[in-house]
């Protein structure tokens, strides 16, 4: 089994963009950097195994952008998990979750019209570093 270098730390390399964005994403809707930090390692070696698992870097790099797209469409989700343990954990009575409730509206609606626009823009990157990738 050949393993080209220069394939395998480029894979490594963007790899590790999405890993950090599921790192943060994972961290923030549990609460848990321990939990957080074990999704690192796993995303980080599952993306760089996917990423080299592509022919080129071109190829790479689109999958990478198509990945921080699927991401970037997930956060409301996310914060819709936060806004859940949020009002379970860090509310006593009922005034404080409604408060919870609205503020996690508002963070979810933020989300979705900053993640909806970006997801497209990355996508259209990604189509654009290889139109035929995917």
């Amino acid at each position: 089994m050949n393993i080209n270098a220069k394939q395998a730390i480029t894979a490594g390399l963007l790899g590790l963009i999405p890993a950090i964005v599921a790192f943060m994403l994972i961290t923030i809707a549990a609460g848990a950097e321990t939990l957080g930090i074990s999704i690192l390692l796993i995303a980080l070696i599952g993306f760089s195994y996917y990423f080299y698992q592509k022919s080129n870097i071109k190829r790479q790099a689109s999958s990478m952008f198509f990945v921080l797209a699927i991401e970037l469409l997930l956060s409301p989700l996310v914060f819709l998990i936060y806004t859940f343990v949020f009002a379970a954990e860090n509310t006593a009575g009922d005034a404080e979750a409604a408060g919870a409730a609205i503020g996690g509206i508002l963070l979810i609606g933020v989300a979705f019209f900053i993640g909806l626009p970006l997801a497209g823009v990355f996508y259209l990157i990604s189509r654009k570093i290889d139109p035929v990738s995917e």
